[in-house]
């Protein structure tokens, strides 16, 4: 894709010599040279559109083209922008990849059966299909084909609420045919589409786990406080209180014969079931990444080992994010403490006992001086108060952010103070399910990633290391984390 740089003194000058020379400009746009974007626009009259001097598309004969100084006065001369390198976007000073991206995702969201294939996809986005390719593994973290897969679902589940029949339902997404709806819907959400429908009022549900899930990996997350407020973890289930629809609820998780039944209290059966498939990790299917790296050198045996791992996610966002910040430089031990600690002074407590995770209001309602009597320092203690009351207040849609692309999404986050890369990266991956995530700050990382090559890592090593496993990070993190103990460091 075609870069953003502004162009050097030297360029500057060379643009000077040339003094508006058109056959200049021409041999400069040959070249598809990024350092000229702004210096100057190409029309293209057959086409009808004007481009930046780096644009991928294929180019015109000299005669067809002309050479303009701004926007305005190419659109003076009746061109339009053109749709693959986006040089409005450019001269608004915005990342038009990431406007590309956004764009391109919320059509097809709006109406996914008009994306066959992702042939369809690439014509719609204006590029090629290795363009759409980095596109999606840039700034959503997945190919445009598992995009696609998703968002049908989610399509489907948000008809089926509706009251839709599921075979009207599977159409208006685009499912190509039932065998495929059926499959990929129960893959995603560990239920039929017949099940699913029949959730509101249902207080209990049973879910298909896949092949090989580890589930020992789920108990050791949510069993990492042995004296925790919020989660009871058991041999082979958990129980897990969370907030739903304003108040605080549990679902009982119990694992069994390749499926996990769930039970609550709550009769928002839809609520119940998102949070349970957020907690298990449906979402991140690791079959593809085992494929790719199972005789990787550095991590193809842990893989081996590890078969079936997924991530288990947080009930919501928020909770991830509080986590990442508490958990910033201290030890886990500690960052345990503090997170119960949190919950017990700021949360409403279940029947059961059980208390939920706070509120973003009602962390966001605290002090410092509330906060540093838990032990909380003070500076951590105001990034949690600033977070939270950005998200109570609504300035930071969290739930809205996977929607982003991925360097957007991170511009938003990493904008509340005291929010930095690693806080980030965590955030992400815990909270918002991204699959390329980068901890190259992380201590666990490090220490995993010394025993597989002999050496400690720093930083930038870390990034050298993981970028193999590029848009699989996350995963590979997650891999790296659970070959420590069984209990992954950083959590």
């Amino acid at each position: 894709m075609a870069g953003s740089g502004r162009p050097g003194p030297a360029i500057r000058r060379t643009i000077e010599v040339m003094r508006w020379d058109e056959d200049a400009l021409f041999q400069q746009f040959l070249l598809r040279d990024p350092s000229f974007n702004g210096k100057f626009l190409t029309g293209v009259l057959t086409t009808g559109i004007y481009c930046l001097p780096s644009c991928p598309a294929r180019r015109p004969k000299r005669e067809n083209v002309r050479f303009f100084r701004s926007p305005a006065e190419a659109l003076n001369s009746g061109l339009r922008p053109c749709r693959r390198c986006r040089p409005d976007y450019f001269y608004r000073g915005v990342e038009w990849h990431e406007n590309l991206f956004e764009e391109t995702a919320m059509r097809v969201r709006s109406n996914p059966a008009a994306f066959f294939d992702i042939s369809a996809l690439a014509r719609a986005a204006g590029v090629s299909r290795t363009a759409l390719n980095t596109l999606f593994r840039d700034h959503a973290h997945e190919s445009p084909a598992a995009f696609l897969r998703s968002v049908r679902v989610e399509h489907v589940c948000r008809l089926l609420q509706e009251g839709a029949k599921p075979g009207d339902a599977a159409a208006s997404a685009g499912f190509e045919s039932s065998s495929s709806f059926h499959e990929q819907f129960i893959a995603r959400t560990g239920l039929t589409p017949g099940t699913y429908a029949a959730l509101p009022g249902s207080s209990s549900f049973v879910l298909r786990l896949p092949a090989a899930y580890r589930f020992r990996t789920v108990l050791d997350f949510y069993g990492r406080d042995t004296e925790s407020v919020s989660e009871s973890v058991l041999e082979s289930s958990l129980r897990k209180c969370f907030m739903l629809e304003g108040r605080p609820v549990v679902v009982n998780i119990r694992f069994t014969g390749g499926t996990a039944v769930c039970d609550s209290d709550s009769l928002d059966g839809y609520g119940v079931h998102r949070a349970a498939v957020r907690m298990l990790g449906l979402d991140s299917d690791g079959a593809g990444f085992e494929r790719q790296f199972g005789a990787d050198e550095m991590l193809g045996s842990i893989i081996a080992r590890q078969r079936g791992l997924r991530i288990p996610l947080t009930p919501d966002p928020w909770e991830a994010l509080a986590w990442a910040i508490i958990g910033q430089q201290i030890s886990l031990r500690f960052a345990v403490t503090l997170r119960r600690e949190l919950i017990r002074t700021a949360s409403e407590q279940h029947s059961s006992g059980l208390r939920a995770h706070p509120s973003p209001a009602a962390v966001g309602a605290l002090t410092v001086d509330a906060l540093r009597a838990l032990k909380f320092s003070g500076s951590k203690a105001e990034y949690l108060l600033t977070a939270a009351r950005a998200v109570a207040s609504g300035e930071l849609k969290l739930d809205t952010l996977r929607q982003l692309s991925a360097s957007h999404a991170a511009r938003l986050l990493g904008a509340l103070r005291g929010v930095g890369p690693w806080t980030v990266q965590y955030a992400f991956l815990r909270g918002l399910g991204f699959g390329d995530c980068l901890l190259a700050g992380d201590a666990g990382l490090a220490q995993g990633l010394h025993r597989m090559t002999g050496h400690r890592p720093n930083e930038e090593q870390i990034r050298e290391l993981m970028v193999r496993y590029a848009p699989h990070r996350s995963l590979a993190t997650y891999h790296i984390w659970t070959s420590l103990k069984g209990v992954p460091h950083a959590d």
